[in-house]
C-alpha cells in the first residue's frame, strides 16, 4: 500500500512549505540547498521559512506498522519521521560522521523532561549501529518495522511501543529498542494511543520523501546463521583483502576489497579491471571464508553499498556507438598485480588487449568518497574509459553528476565526457586515444 503524493490529499492541512513535484535536487557543497528541479508529482519537498514551517501529517491513523520509504536531505537539514506521531527516528544530514549518536540519522531520539537537572532532561535515545547515511541530494531508502504501545480494556499500557527494526540504506541500523513514551517535540501529544498518524518533519530543514509504502507489521521469526560473524577492522592502515563475492547474481572469483580507517570500502574485480561496488562503514564479514575450512569463500560487504557495472572500465570500440563490452576473456586481460604506495593504498597493473593500464583509487582526505586515476601506457586508435553505467546520469553542473539518485561523479570538463543511451540506461564514455595524461574522476556517496 502507498501514500499517494500526486498531491497533498492525505494529509491534515498541509502547509504551504509543502510542495509537490517529480524530483528534487540538492547540492552536498552548499549549505541548505534542495529544489525541485522537474514538475509534476510522486515527490513532496519541504521548503521551510519563518511564516511556514508545518509539519505533514497523514489523515489515516496507524498501529503495528512497517514503512519503507526514500528521503534527500540538503546539506546541514534535520527532520525526522514519527510512528504514530510521537516516536521519532531522527532524520539529519550526518554524512561522514564517524560516532553517531541518537540525534544523528537512524537514531531514536531523546525523550525530554524539563524537570531534570540541566544535562539530564534528554533521555532514552539509541544511536544508530553504524552511520549509514549517506551525501546530502543523494535519495536515501529508510525501512522502519514498528510495534505500537499496548494497552488494557481499561487503557492502562501494558507495553510500551518497540522499535523492532530500522534499517537505513539497507544497513541494520536499530533493532528491538523499546521506547517509554514519546519523544522530544515536535510529537503531537504526550498522551499514548493504540494507534496514531506518520507525521514528517517540516520545521527544521529542507527535506524531501518519495516512494512512501507501508503494509502491516509481520516478524518473521529470523533463522540465525551457523557460525558466528568474522569481522575484519582496518586500524592503523587500509586493509586489503583477496575472496569469492557476490554480485549480481554471480560469483566473482578474482575479487580484492580495501577498507579504510574511516569507513570508506571498495571492491575490485582484477578478472575485468572493474570497480564495481563502493560503500560506507564496516569493512567485511570474512565467517565464510575462515569458519570451518572456509568452503565458502564469500567476503560480505558490511556497510551501506552503491553498486556499479562489473564490466571492464577500458575497452576498444570500433565506434562509438557500438555497446560496451560485458567482460574480457580469460585472454584479453593479464592482471599484473598491484603496488602499495607509503599509505598502503593500492595501484592494480594489468594489460588489456596489449594496452597497459594502472589504476589507483584512494579514498579522499575529506572522506567525501574515493578519487580514481587510471593511467594508460600505450594508448591505441578508438580506447575508450567508461566513468559510469546507470539508469540515469544527471549533470547538475559543468563537473558535477548525479548517478541513479545514489551517487555523485566530480569529473574536469577537460575530459569531454559523452553520456550516451544504453539497453538499461545511460553510461559516462571519455576517448583515451589522445589522452597524454593521466586522467582522474571522484566517487561521493
Amino acid at each position: 500500500m502507498t501514500i499517494s503524493l500526486d498531491d497533498l490529499n492525505a494529509f491534515e492541512n498541509p502547509g504551504k512549505n509543502w510542495i509537490v513535484a517529480a524530483d528534487a535536487w540538492g547540492n552536498y557543497t552548499q549549505k541548505g540547498e534542495l529544489e525541485k528541479i522537474k514538475e509534476g508529482k510522486g515527490v513532496v519537498i519541504n521548503h521551510p521559512s519563518e511564516k511556514n514551517r508545518t509539519q505533514l501529517i497523514t489523515k489515516q491513523q496507524f498501529g503495528d506498522i512497517e514503512i519503507a520509504l526514500d528521503f534527500m536531505m540538503a546539506k546541514g537539514s534535520n527532520s525526522g519521521v514519527y510512528l504514530q506521531g510521537k516516536y521519532e527516528v531522527q532524520l539529519l544530514d550526518s554524512w561522514t560522521k564517524s560516532d553517531p549518536s541518537s540525534g544523528d540519522c537512524g537514531g531514536i531520539y531523546q525523550r525530554w523532561d524539563r524537570s531534570r537537572p540541566a544535562g539530564q532532561k534528554g533521555y532514552e535515545g539509541i544511536a544508530p549501529l553504524q552511520n549509514a547515511c549517506r551525501a546530502p541530494g543523494l535519495w536515501q531508502h529508510l525501512v522502519i518495522k514498528f510495534r505500537a504501545p499496548r494497552f488494557d480494556t481499561q487503557g492502562n499500557k501494558t507495553a510500551n511501543a518497540r522499535f523492532e527494526e530500522v534499517y537505513l540504506n539497507g544497513v541494520l541500523v536499530q533493532s528491538q529498542v523499546e521506547v517509554s513514551g514519546p519523544t522530544r517535540s515536535p510529537s503531537l501529544s504526550d498522551n499514548e494511543n493504540a494507534q496514531g498518524p506518520l507525521l514528517f518533519q517540516g520545521d527544521h530543514g529542507k527535506v524531501a520523501f518519495r516512494n512512501i509504502r507501508y503494509r502491516p507489521l509481520n516478524i518473521i521469526p529470523v533463522k540465525l546463521p551457523n557460525k558466528a560473524p568474522i569481522i575484519i577492522t582496518p586500524n592503523q592502515h587500509p586493509y586489503l583483502l583477496r575472496s569469492f563475492m557476490e554480485f549480481g547474481g554471480k560469483k566473482l572469483t578474482n575479487v580484492i576489497s580495501m577498507g579504510d580507517q574511516a569507513g570508506l570500502n571498495y571492491s575490485y574485480d582484477l578478472k575485468e579491471g572493474a570497480l564495481f561496488q563502493v560503500w560506507r562503514g564496516r569493512f567485511l564479514d570474512a565467517a565464510d571464508m575462515w569458519h570451518s575450512r572456509g568452503q565458502g569463500q564469500f567476503a560480505v560487504p558490511l556497510g551501506s553499498i552503491v553498486p556499479f557495472s562489473g564490466a571492464p572500465s577500458i575497452a576498444v570500440l570500433a565506434d562509438k556507438n557500438v555497446p560496451w563490452p560485458d567482460s574480457v576473456t580469460f585472454d584479453e586481460l593479464q592482471d599484473e598485480g598491484y603496488e602499495l604506495d607509503k599509505d598502503r593504498i593500492p595501484t592494480f597493473s594489468y594489460v588489456i588487449k596489449g594496452i597497459a593500464v594502472k589504476d589507483r583509487i584512494a579514498p579522499d582526505p575529506a572522506q567525501t568518497g574515493f578519487a580514481r586515476t587510471i593511467t594508460i601506457i600505450n594508448p591505441v586508435a578508438n580506447l575508450y574509459g567508461r566513468i559510469i553505467s546507470a539508469g540515469t546520469i544527471e549533470q547538475l553542473s559543468k563537473e558535477l553528476y548525479r548517478v541513479n539518485g545514489s551517487c555523485y561523479i566530480h569529473l574536469d570538463r577537460r575530459y569531454r565526457p559523452e553520456i550516451r543511451q544504453t539497453k538499461e540506461g545511460e553510461e559516462m564514455l571519455i576517448s583515451l586515444t589522445d589522452l597524454k595524461t593521466p586522467f582522474t574522476y571522484s566517487i561521493i556517496w
